[in-house]
């Protein structure tokens, strides 16, 4: 069988930031962002696109057509698209690309982190792992976001507390690929 193409799309956040004296910074490339899961070479062909590196909640209505005109620029040669993206405004995000791309027949994921993933302890890599399982799912398409453990569509996602939660309208619900 062959191996999907899976086109990550990075914005910057808290999963590509580094400690710096400042604080965290979005400072890491989506090449070296994705160097810390060699193992998703085993599962796809990953290909990185770096189209912003900044705190989410400087993201705004210029990135959301940013996002959407990289996934329609690149539609025809990819089988999915997972966008690496900051937790604060990641739901606002998702909801926007639900609206500007609609009827996808191929997945397109927004993910996110509580840790950097060059943190020892950090949600980033199981994340991103869950995402590529769902992006290879032959039942996946459309706008969602894929973070602890959970798949939540486009339109439904929010955040709920500052420890991060995302949750359907009070309704989360699991993949059977990712409650595995």
């Amino acid at each position: 069988m062959t191996k999907q193409r899976i086109l990550f799309i990075t914005t910057g956040g808290t999963i590509a930031s580094v400690h710096t004296p400042q604080g965290l910074r979005p400072v890491l490339s989506s090449d070296e962002l994705l160097a810390h899961l060699p193992e998703l070479n085993d599962l796809c062909i990953p290909e990185t696109l770096a189209l912003c590196s900044i705190d989410s909640t400087d993201l705004g209505q210029e990135h959301w057509l940013m996002m959407a005109r990289a996934i329609q620029e690149n539609y025809a040669l990819y089988d999915g698209f997972i966008i690496c993206h900051g937790t604060d405004t990641l739901a606002y995000s998702a909801a926007a690309l639900s609206y500007l791309i609609q009827n996808a027949d191929k997945p397109i994921i927004l993910t996110g982190a509580q840790q950097p993933i060059s943190n020892e302890i950090t949600d980033a890599k199981k994340n991103l792992r869950d995402s590529v399982i769902c992006a290879l799912d032959p039942g996946s398409r459309g706008v969602m976001v894929v973070f602890g453990g959970h798949v939540i569509a486009g339109t439904r996602a929010k955040k709920n507390t500052c420890a991060v939660t995302f949750n359907s309208l009070g309704t989360s619900w699991r993949t059977t690929a990712l409650a595995a």
